[in-house]
């Protein structure tokens, strides 16, 4: 079974609205305790992890949390469990994406040149450029509209 990994920030939470909303910079929301609990999905996002998990994919939530914010690490898997509660057991908090996946797996994630992405054994969906869910959808199904 082939595997997706899936980015949080930029992907599925939308980190720029509450940045927007915030006034906050991204500095200082990455140190906000309780910040990333309060970021709301973006729309169509957690319809569209629930399409892949239909598609039969096994999938999983690969995160990468600010450097040295113990609580960033709690906030964005709590964020997990009450947005997506199905992937409760399958969320990855790294530093290193290029860790994850095999050859026929995927990796969706909106900063391909952070995280060591480049490193990612499969196919790497980068969500820059108006790349987002309806073409990946469109591309794990096989129409490879990219």
């Amino acid at each position: 079974m082939n595997r997706v990994f899936i980015d949080m920030d930029g992907v599925i939470v939308d980190f720029d609205a509450y940045k927007k909303a915030s006034g906050l910079t991204s500095y200082e929301i990455k140190r906000k305790p309780g910040a990333y609990l309060d970021m709301p999905p973006i729309d169509g996002a957690i319809e569209a992890v629930r399409i892949v998990i239909d598609m039969g994919f096994e999938v999983w939530i690969a995160t990468k949390p600010p450097t040295g914010v113990s609580y960033a690490y709690s906030d964005k898997a709590a964020w997990v469990f009450n947005h997506l509660p199905e992937l409760k057991r399958r969320l990855i908090i790294t530093h290193d994406k290029g860790l994850l996946g095999d050859c026929g797996d995927y990796l969706c994630d909106d900063r391909p040149h952070k995280a060591n992405c480049a490193d990612f054994p499969g196919t790497l969906l980068a969500f820059v450029d108006g790349f987002h869910w309806p073409q990946a959808l469109a591309f794990l199904r096989g129409e490879r509209k990219c």
